[in-house]
């Protein structure tokens, strides 16, 4: 299995990943909290979220356009490029922390850039592996994500604590720089160059009806949107969560996080040894429906019993699940969609999370009590689950 990690083009782009990866998880735990000691402001810190968000939101399905006009190897190296010449203004200022007009610039920015690399990453790899290795190699990619988030955000706090955030800057920006020389090796795309339509919103429009056409296709971009409601839910709910229904405190929240990250490095070495020999529609589907029971359960423990090993036991877990969906629902549409439209479908499938995700922040949001918040990140659950049981319309071609 890990032996693709140590050869050839994919493994390039695997390492790619990680580094460029783990860089951005230590900017993305350094700086908002530089930010907010440095302003003690609740508007700047939400107004640097809005900036690395609402790219996604408004301009997401236009990286899938990109990533399917270009070679995707050289789609992902300028991003990683451009990521990095993004970062150049929060060097500006004397002071521990940049002018706010360059925090915001710089996070919105990086959002733009690298609006293209993911649907790039996703339809280059059915390139760099055989067939049968794509759900393994898809498994494998979540493993990376998990690895990333789980270092990333203590080297950059460590950098932060230690050094400065121009420290953490630089080393995100090394990182990029890093991760743009490993993808000069991956083996660039063998069909002929994409039209992806003649002008942009024309593209566009044939990487909608391509998904359109389809009801397979329809089906799992809808079920990545439905999913992200609950991922935004999750996000926004699970702190408040941890001290109004567990009765923890930081140390219980920073745990539960940890676990987390642990769990999805389980997962996704599990899921990549076991990914192959599975049919993608059942990893989604049973990965959906455990992932969405196992969420249910670390919701209702606290009820039953003030002990925190239990939830935390179930935390860990879940992550096996989590990333079999995930392997299941990536191989499945890259092995759905026409070569020629493939960045499209998941730069569509991507704006879909990103409206989602903000959905799901917003129903968040109006949580009050225990009680709500409560009820309100069941939700996660429930949505996560009827992502599994809806999938199941995918083995019987009605969907």
């Amino acid at each position: 299995m890990f032996i693709l990690l140590v050869h050839g083009s994919f493994a390039r782009l695997w390492w790619a990943g990680l580094i460029s990866m783990i860089g951005s998880w230590m900017l993305s735990a350094a700086l908002p909290a530089q930010v907010y000691l440095q302003t003690r402001s609740v508007p700047a810190a939400t107004l640097m979220f809005l900036a690395s968000t609402l790219p996604r939101v408004l301009l997401g399905a236009w990286g899938g356009v990109v990533a399917d006009r270009w070679p995707r190897q050289r789609v992902l190296l300028v991003s990683n490029l451009l990521a990095g010449l993004a970062l150049l203004p929060l060097f500006l200022g004397a002071s521990a922390l940049p002018p706010l007009w360059a925090v915001v610039t710089s996070s919105a920015l990086l959002a733009l850039v690298t609006l293209p690399a993911g649907p790039a990453e996703n339809a280059l790899l059915p390139t760099l592996v055989p067939d049968t290795e794509l759900p393994r190699a898809n498994a494998l990619n979540a493993l990376n994500n998990n690895l990333a988030r789980l270092i990333g955000p203590a080297v950059g706090g460590g950098l932060l604590a230690t050094l400065s955030l121009r420290a953490v800057v630089l080393a995100d920006l090394l990182s990029f720089l890093l991760a743009a020389a490993l993808l000069l090796g991956v083996r660039r795309d063998t069909a002929p160059v994409r039209k992806a339509g003649g002008r942009l919103p024309a593209a566009l429009r044939e990487g909608l009806q391509v998904v359109r056409g389809s009801g397979p296709l329809r089906l799992l971009v809808g079920l990545a949107g439905l999913a992200a409601v609950g991922e935004g839910i999750f996000g926004t709910l699970l702190a408040p969560f941890v001290t109004e229904v567990m009765r923890g405190d930081a140390r219980t929240y920073g745990l539960i996080v940890g676990v987390q990250a642990v769990g999805g490095l389980l997962g996704g070495a599990l899921a990549a040894h076991w990914a192959a020999r599975l049919n993608p529609v059942a990893l989604l589907v049973g990965g959906g429906v455990g992932l969405g029971l196992g969420d249910l359960a670390f919701f209702a423990l606290p009820l039953v019993s003030g002990a925190h090993w239990p939830p935390l036991l179930v935390m860990a877990l879940v992550g096996v699940p989590a990333a079999a969906s995930g392997a299941g629902w990536t191989t499945l549409v890259q092995r759905l969609s026409p070569d020629t439209a493939q960045g499209r479908v998941f730069g569509l499938a991507g704006h879909l999370m990103a409206v989602g995700v903000l959905l799901g922040t917003g129903v968040a949001s109006l949580a009050r009590g225990p009680q709500e918040i409560l009820l309100t990140i069941c939700m996660h659950g429930a949505l996560q689950l009827l992502v599994g049981l809806w999938a199941l319309r995918l083995t019987n071609g009605r969907a």
